[in-house]
C-alpha cells in the first residue's frame, strides 16, 4: 500500500471499531498498541472508559505526511488532509494525533486516557517494561503510572496435573496440531512455532535460516 492508502486503512479501521463499539456499548475499551487507539474519538457522544495495553512502544504509528502530494491535495494544508482522511476535526487532530511534529496515533490513546481517566488505564506487558517505557518515552511523562501485568498461569489451573498427565496432553495436542496441518503424524517429530511479529527485532531472519 502507498502512504495515503495506510492513513485511509487505519482511519476505516478506527471508524469501524467505534462504529462496533456504538453498537455493542461494552463497558470497557481494551486496546492492544496504536492501531485502534483513535477509535474513542469517534464517540464523543460518550466516552468509554479505555486501557491502552502496550507491547512494543518502537510501534506507535508514526507515520509521516508530506508524502501526502497528489493532485488532490495539492490546494490543502496537511492538517486538513489528515482532518478529510481521518473524518476528525484540526483541533481533534492538534490535540490527540501530533507527537512530536509528527502523526502519531499512540498519542490519541494516551491523550485521551489523560483528559478523561486522569492518566490511570495504560499498562506494559510486564513490570520491566513498564519501568522502561516510563523512564525513556517522553510520550508516557504525565502518567501517574502503567501499571505492570501479572502474565503468570493461575496455580489452580495445574492443580493435582501430574508429569504423565502433561506429557498426554502434550501429545494429544500434538497429534492433532498435525493432523490439523495435514502433516505426519509423528510423535517424534519436532515442530517449530512461532508466534510473533515479522520482523528482524524479533529474529525472524534466523527462522528462515534454519529452514533452508
Amino acid at each position: 500500500m502507498t502512504k495515503v492508502q495506510v492513513l485511509r486503512y487505519f482511519s476505516l479501521w478506527n471508524q469501524s471499531v467505534a462504529a462496533l463499539m456504538r453498537q455493542l456499548e461494552p463497558d470497557i475499551y481494551h486496546c492492544m498498541d496504536y492501531h485502534a487507539a483513535l477509535a474513542p474519538l469517534y464517540l464523543p457522544e460518550k466516552p468509554i472508559p479505555m486501557i491502552l495495553v502496550l507491547h512494543n512502544a518502537d510501534y506507535m504509528g508514526v507515520i509521516e505526511t508530506d508524502f501526502i502530494n497528489d493532485r488532490f491535495w495539492k490546494t490543502t494544508s496537511t492538517m486538513r488532509r489528515l482532518s478529510l482522511v481521518f473524518n476528525l476535526r484540526i483541533r481533534a487532530i492538534r490535540k490527540y494525533v501530533l507527537f512530536e511534529g509528527r502523526f502519531n496515533m499512540l498519542k490519541a490513546g494516551v491523550a485521551y486516557i489523560k483528559e478523561t481517566q486522569n492518566g490511570h488505564g495504560v499498562c506494559a506487558v510486564s513490570a520491566n517494561y513498564a519501568a522502561e517505557l516510563k523512564r525513556e518515552r517522553m510520550l508516557f511523562r504525565g502518567l501517574p503510572n502503567i501499571l505492570p501485568l501479572d502474565n503468570a498461569t493461575d496455580p489452580a489451573d495445574d492443580q493435582g496435573t501430574g508429569t504423565k498427565e502433561l506429557k498426554r496432553r502434550r501429545y494429544a495436542a500434538k497429534a492433532a496440531l498435525q493432523k490439523r496441518c495435514s502433516l505426519n503424524e509423528d510423535p517424534g517429530a519436532k515442530i517449530l512455532i512461532f508466534i510473533g511479529r515479522w520482523v528482524k527485532q524479533k529474529g525472524v531472519d534466523h527462522i528462515a535460516m534454519l529452514t533452508e
